[in-house]
């Protein structure tokens, strides 16, 4: 669906051309270009300290302009898009993860959903270091993210990271150090985000008054807490290039399919193999992702017969999964779960395309243990839906396009298309 949306079609044949091993010289120190000699570990040869990792279903198309900095992390079914014209390069300790797609220009048949309002990005994508791209991220360029800007974090020595939350979007835009774009949000085309700015969840920030000033309620200030939760993520994510370059050396079909998380870190330490009722398989194989600690109600062939194309059920941070028997799995779905939280999934449940469930826990009260991220029985997750911290109960429905975050929803409520719910209430609709 989402695909759809942004290329105007539904399948994308990207392959990586036909490279010799090489450094790009524009992307700066410790760049490398993802070759098919080395690919999916970048540069082939390198330390794990230091190298890069991109998950073997990731798509490239136009890989020798694509520049790649150290301890990158590319997720599974993410995709990118560059050629001479529009070159992306991502900067060191950045991240794309579960099916982030970067485009260096836009789709000939789409373009820019709206007019530039402003000084306009260079040709192609630039990321720079320590850059966010988060569970169903589309960048579109020309575009530049996490470069740039005045605004410094509460203390000096601090890095200045970026964030895109789930299912944000940046289209033609110029994203200064220490921005972010909370879940479906969107900076359009000549918009530039001002260092210290963080967009609110669904808003679409067209101009760069907006951009600035927080009284138009399009975007509000960055704080200290958003500052520690990014560092979290980079670690973890810094951690996975590292560990995943590791899994593969040691056995290159570990990383593909069904098979077992890395392993190997503080918030994940055991190498754990998905049960399919009750019994642990890999299976190398298969066109999706299931890793880790997945133990799911159906066997291996009931899920492959319910489950669509592209989705990644991702225990390698949180753990466990659990989940009921699937009535159906659309493309693009992606479960996920933040460090030493976990994710429980009921019974029939109908996830749509391109929705995602990420487990994260909710603070209660001081002193009583965060309420965990539940989705019950016979729910429906309509496309592109999201569930971020929060118990979803018996018989709800998520509408398409929809974000329901720290929130415990009563069972058979309804939320409609397009809508926001944040900690318990209806924060606003998704403008874009």
């Amino acid at each position: 669906m989402r695909r759809a949306l942004l290329t105007g079609a539904t399948t994308s044949l990207l392959v990586i051309g036909t490279l010799t091993p090489s450094a790009v010289a524009s992307g700066g120190h410790g760049s490398c270009t993802p070759t098919p000699d080395g690919f999916p570990v970048c540069p082939a040869d390198g330390s794990a300290e230091t190298t890069s990792f991109l998950d073997p279903t990731v798509l490239i198309d136009g890989a020798e302009h694509v520049s790649l900095g150290e301890r990158v992390y590319v997720g599974p079914f993410a995709e990118l898009r560059a050629s001479e014209d529009a070159p992306i390069s991502i900067g060191a300790e950045s991240d794309a993860q579960d099916n982030v797609l970067i485009l260096g220009s836009p789709d000939p048949a789409g373009g820019h959903a709206g007019a530039p309002t402003g000084r306009q990005a260079e040709p192609g994508v630039e990321i720079g270091e320590r850059v966010i791209m988060a569970h169903g991220v589309s960048v579109i360029g020309p575009a530049v993210i996490g470069i740039g800007g005045g605004s410094i974090p509460a203390d000096p020595d601090d890095d200045q990271e970026v964030f895109l939350s789930f299912g944000a979007q940046v289209d033609g835009a110029i994203l200064e150090q220490n921005t972010g774009v909370s879940v479906l949000g969107r900076v359009g085309p000549g918009v530039t985000l001002p260092s210290g700015m963080l967009v609110l969840p669904g808003k679409n920030v067209t101009t760069n008054e907006e951009a600035g000033d927080p009284a138009m309620g399009k975007v509000r200030p960055i704080n200290e807490a958003d500052v520690a939760f990014n560092e979290a993520v980079i670690e973890v994510n810094v951690a996975f290039a590292r560990e995943y370059t590791e899994l593969y050396r040691e056995e290159p079909n570990a990383v593909r399919g069904v098979s077992v998380d890395p392993g190997h870190t503080e918030f994940n330490p055991d190498r754990d193999l998905p049960r399919f009722a009750g019994v642990e398989q890999a299976v190398p194989g298969f066109r999706n992702r299931v890793i880790g600690d997945v133990d799911l109600a159906d066997r291996f062939w009931q899920f492959h017969s319910t489950s669509g194309n592209r989705i990644a059920l991702r225990a390698d941070e949180g753990e466990p999964f659990v989940l009921g028997h699937v009535e159906s799995m659309g493309d693009d779905v992606i479960f996920h779960a933040l460090e030493h939280t976990d994710l429980h999934i009921g019974d029939g449940v109908r996830v749509g395309a391109g929705a995602i469930v990420h487990g994260g826990g909710r603070v209660i009260a001081e002193g009583i243990p965060d309420e965990p991220t539940r989705v019950g029985n016979d729910v429906t997750l309509h496309d592109e839906s999201i569930v971020f911290r929060s118990t979803i109960g018996d018989g709800a429905v998520i509408g398409e396009r929809s974000a329901v975050v720290g929130t415990d929803l009563p069972p058979g409520t309804v939320v409609p298309a397009r809508t926001i719910i944040l900690d318990g209430e209806v924060f606003g609709p998704v403008e874009w």
